[in-house]
């Protein structure tokens, strides 16, 4: 089978292999997203190298207050890459696509006889329709104000860090969620919050990269039971892990409740939860 063809069946426009939804033309204000995702393995654990590269790709442009619209990749495969595992990749990208409203308009595969030491390495950029009324970091975070996450922490870095060191870690998240349905509840219900900040490389990262000095509440963090058991068995901290199915978000206590509220309807945000605040900028 010609390897460049696999990515290609399964990423043809549009992505559902039906009619395409249609859609307003992108505004005058586009919005560009792009990820470099690489793993130990092109599948870890649950996870798939695929759903995640299209996922971050999408939930970044979420969280830069753009509905996500167009995605094309780039998918660097080492020759001798088993043809089912280039398949089981094409498939998640293409089941990530559906699930996140995204269309294909462009996939390049490029097989090298050196290639990736994971087998598989994809290069994935975005572009999404800014919603009108987010106007989120348009004010800067401030002490006391509250830390949400929309759900569960850790999972693809558990994954990833268990593929490394032979723990197995099952678990659907290990590859990310769409948030698309959950970021929509959360603009429409504040479209200007103080800071949105989608936490790929982790929570401590997410919030030193905001320049944010935080009260944790370790007790309120969700972390589900499968990746709690393997950092119990890892020595890993969740907070440090890469975290593809959840946002972060600055919010005004005030807020937080109704916040909360509107986001527990979504499948993605039933684990939402407030897990500290903030105690300097």
């Amino acid at each position: 089978m010609n390897t460049k063809n696999i990515f290609r069946r399964y990423t043809a426009a549009p992505s559902s292999g039906t009619t395409a939804v249609e859609k307003p033309l992108l505004t005058d204000n586009p919005v560009v997203s792009s990820a470099l995702v690489t793993t130990l393995s092109p599948v870890f654990g649950s996870g798939n190298i695929g759903r995640l590269a299209v996922n971050v790709v999408a939930n970044r442009l979420l969280a830069a207050g753009a509905d996500p619209r167009y995605i094309a990749a780039t998918v660097t495969v080492d020759f001798d890459t088993p043809i089912d595992i280039m398949e089981s990749v094409a498939m998640g990208m293409r089941d990530a696509a559906v699930q996140t409203e995204m269309e294909w308009t462009q996939v390049e595969t490029s097989v090298k006889p050196i290639g990736p030491a994971t087998g598989l390495a994809i290069s994935a950029f975005g572009i999404g329709s800014r919603m009108v009324r987010v106007t989120t970091g348009s004010r800067c975070p401030a002490p006391g104000m509250d830390i949400v996450v929309t759900g569960p922490i850790g999972a693809t870095g558990a994954a990833v860090e268990g593929q490394r060191r032979g723990v197995e870690v099952i678990t659907p998240c290990c590859d990310g969620t769409a948030l698309t349905d959950v970021m929509r509840a959360v603009y429409a219900h504040t479209p200007s919050l103080p800071a949105v900040f989608f936490p790929y490389h982790g929570i401590r990262k997410a919030l030193e990269d905001l320049g944010i000095q935080a009260e944790i509440d370790r007790k309120a963090l969700p972390v589900c039971e499968p990746v709690a058991a393997a950092c119990d068995i890892m020595g890993l901290d969740p907070l440090e892990l890469l975290t593809a199915d959840a946002m972060l978000l600055i919010v005004e206590p005030e807020k937080t409740e109704k916040l909360l509220e509107a986001v527990h309807r979504y499948d993605g945000g039933t684990q939402a939860a407030c897990i500290g605040k903030v105690k300097a900028v």
